[in-house]
């Protein structure tokens, strides 16, 4: 079905990377970063919106970019993937504070890139978490 085999480290490796990355201060080293990770037409879907490639993914978390902020977003939890789709729970922190989880899944284009990722704040369906 895939075009090459995408091991399951990739993969963790894609998100933690794509984590991070939405992070970075410079705007054409963060779009970069993201771009080398995501399918042409990725999409990220939020309780508030949807979002389309790297531009989009970056404008999702541009209200946490702020020098003050102190944010971050890391998985806890391994990724979970079997054909070509993938699930992981995350945690966003701000100032050293859990703000907020959830989880997340989304699936790979043949080439290996992710090609959209749908984010639910909470851990369990109906109850969200932390929303701010």
């Amino acid at each position: 079905m895939f075009g090459r085999h995408h091991g399951d480290e990739e993969i963790r490796q894609r998100i933690d990377h794509l984590m991070a990355g939405v992070f970075v201060a410079d705007d054409g080293e963060r779009l970069a970063g993201l771009a080398r990770h995501l399918a042409p037409d990725f999409v990220y879907v939020t309780p508030e919106a949807v979002f389309e490639g790297p531009e989009g993914l970056s404008d999702a978390f541009a209200r946490y970019r702020n020098e003050g902020q102190r944010t971050s977003v890391r998985r806890t939890s391994p990724v979970d993937i079997h054909h070509g789709y993938f699930r992981y729970s995350w945690e966003r922190d701000e100032r050293g504070s859990t703000a907020a989880e959830g989880w997340s899944f989304g699936w790979l284009d043949e080439a290996g890139a992710i090609g959209q990722v749908v984010t639910f704040e909470g851990l369990v369906p109906g109850e969200p978490e932390g929303r701010s």
